[in-house]
């Protein structure tokens, strides 16, 4: 069993604790089953803080310009979808005077078709929420930008074990927010109370 030094994670723990004022960020601390905080102690060189950081921002990134992409496609296709159908409404009745059955019909099943799948597949509430998902996603990328400015600026040194507890606060708080936005975009209904 290897031999854990209690003198120095208290140490830390007094140290992180002391500095929790100046980044305004907890140290990542974890529970046991007797319900006593017990502090993660990793050895030197094993993780980056850094470098996780910059990695859930990128992430982040990736993902804000995913639901940009679906919320872009999505207006498309609603515009494309409504355009096709009143233009084609439009010129079936065009050709009603012109007496082409034939063009009139097929104006009409196209517009009636353009009028179903738009219909069947209904867009709004989704771009609300896509844009509810930008918006929260984005000012998560600022407050851990934020954040870990401030945690840099409280320990200058960047081997030092504070700036590894904050950064594992940091990522805490980012899946915590990940999976509060994974459930309501899951969770996001078409049309309101009607089921598919």
């Amino acid at each position: 069993m290897p031999h854990i030094d209690l003198a120095s994670i208290v140490g830390r723990r007094a140290a992180a604790d002391y500095h929790r004022s100046a980044s305004g960020i907890a140290p990542a601390d974890t529970t046991n089953a007797d319900n006593e905080v017990v502090v993660e102690v990793f050895r030197p060189g094993s993780f980056a803080p850094e470098t996780a950081i910059d990695e859930q921002i990128d992430d982040l990134e990736r993902w804000v310009q995913a639901n940009l992409a679906r919320s872009r496609n999505e207006k498309v296709r609603f515009w494309v979808l409504r355009g096709l159908a009143v233009s084609s409404a439009v010129m079936a009745a065009l050709m009603v005077k012109r007496e082409t059955p034939q063009i009139t019909v097929l104006c009409c099943a196209l517009s009636a078709l353009c009028v179903a799948i738009d219909a069947a597949w209904p867009t709004d509430s989704f771009r609300n929420v896509h844009q509810r998902a930008v918006f929260d996603l984005r000012e998560l990328q600022n407050t851990l930008k934020l954040r870990w400015d401030k945690v840099c600026l409280a320990h200058p040194d960047a081997s030092a074990p504070q700036r590894t507890a904050h950064a594992l606060a940091l990522l805490d708080h980012v899946q915590s927010k990940r999976d509060e936005i994974g459930k309501y975009l899951g969770s996001a209904e078409a049309s309101p109370g009607v089921k598919r």
